[in-house]
């Protein structure tokens, strides 16, 4: 099962190699390491130059302007020959050496997870915040649930950096909207589990480690910005009561807040 990690780079020299070291170190082989560069103008892409040897054939990796992170998001889906794609973005790492090969064996092993006799179109598991250069200053880490259809009006989603598809559900349900600046990862998330034969599964381990200080995580601007697309993400999917929805999934964080 050949298993597709995409990063998104632009102008990220001092956290990439983190990023790129924590890909490196994955004890499961089969790994195709996919980075799409938005034509940096530091040392990123000399950066890049460096690391792919490293990897032995298994990164391929493109520099061109983008529309911004979903753009360049799609550009890496479709280079992606994997059986499953996951994110790890610049600023983020991959939390230990065998969680690939963990994430592997849930796609291959349901009955491991408590699930048996199902589909399963994806994994997810839970995400830790940290700040600074190296994650030992942990902020809050957001601990994934079981996956319910029935939770999504209510807020629910999972943390969208620790999800990994099968390619398959791009194919069915499309690549992200690159009309949202921030959000288009809640949208595509909110296309996707409406889709009842779409199952999703949780692992029960930590997946990714995610330096704050990102679109999605950063200032108050940003935060209310955010907070329009998501909006804007429940209306484009026929949610009802969009502003019931974003409270109850901002409601859902605050355990993450008084929990580290």
């Amino acid at each position: 099962m050949k298993i597709s990690i995409i990063t998104v780079t632009y102008n990220s020299e001092k956290t990439v190699e983190d990023t790129f070291n924590s890909v490196l170190e994955q004890t499961y082989s089969d790994i195709e390491y996919i980075v799409v560069d938005g034509k940096s103008t530091d040392n990123t892409v000399d950066i890049i130059k460096k690391y792919e040897p490293l990897f032995k054939g298994r990164m391929h990796w493109i520099c061109k302007p983008d529309k911004g992170i979903y753009d360049a998001l799609n550009k890496g889906i479709r280079l992606a020959t994997g059986d499953i794609i996951g994110f790890t973005h610049s600023d983020d790492m991959l939390a230990s050496p065998d969680i690939i090969q963990k994430i592997s064996y849930a796609f291959s092993s349901p009955s491991n997870i408590g699930k048996e006799n199902i589909n399963i179109s994806g994994v997810y598991g839970n995400l830790l915040f940290f700040s600074g250069k190296k994650p030992n200053k942990i902020i809050r880490t957001w601990t994934s649930k079981p996956f319910n259809h029935k939770n999504i009006k209510y807020g629910w989603v999972p943390p969208h950096p620790t999800l990994f598809l099968k390619k398959e559900v791009y194919k069915k349900c499309g690549l992200f909207d690159i009309s949202f600046r921030i959000s288009g990862d809640y949208d595509f998330m909110l296309r996707i589990m409406k889709d009842k034969k779409i199952n999703l599964v949780s692992l029960p381990e930590i997946i990714t480690k995610m330096r704050i200080g990102g679109k999605s995580t950063g200032n108050l601007k940003q935060i209310i910005v955010k907070s329009m697309e998501d909006i804007r993400a429940l209306h484009k999917n026929g949610f009802r009561f969009p502003l019931f929805t974003l409270s109850a999934k901002n409601i859902r964080k605050l355990p993450q807040l008084l929990k580290r």
